[in-house]
């Protein structure tokens, strides 16, 4: 989930990592997506839009610098499914729907 996306303004992302042994819940402070590589065509909803899916461009493994909750930043790299939920939220951030 975005921030902006429940009317607070701020570059805040939650979401269930399940990039590690155990799926955590983490949250990301003004995350910057640094680096994008090997790009696929997916279709994603959004309860924002009426209708189903669109079609969209994502990464199959992306890098991300973000702050984390006592402000230190960090870089981590992601793949998979949670390298796309976190290009999603990072899109609604920067005030993309899809």
């Amino acid at each position: 989930m975005a921030a902006n996306m429940i009317g607070t303004r701020k570059r805040i992302i939650a979401f269930l990592d399940e990039s590690g042994l155990a799926p955590t819940y983490t949250v990301k402070l003004n995350p910057e997506i640094i680096k994008k590589d090997v790009a696929y065509d997916t279709e994603e909803g959004c309860l924002s839009l009426l209708g189903g899916p669109r079609k969209c461009k994502r990464y199959k493994a992306i890098k991300v610098q973000y702050q984390t909750l006592d402000m230190k930043t960090r870089t981590k790299n992601f793949t998979g499914w949670t390298a796309q939920i976190i290009q999603r939220e990072v899109d609604h951030c920067n005030g993309v729907l899809i």
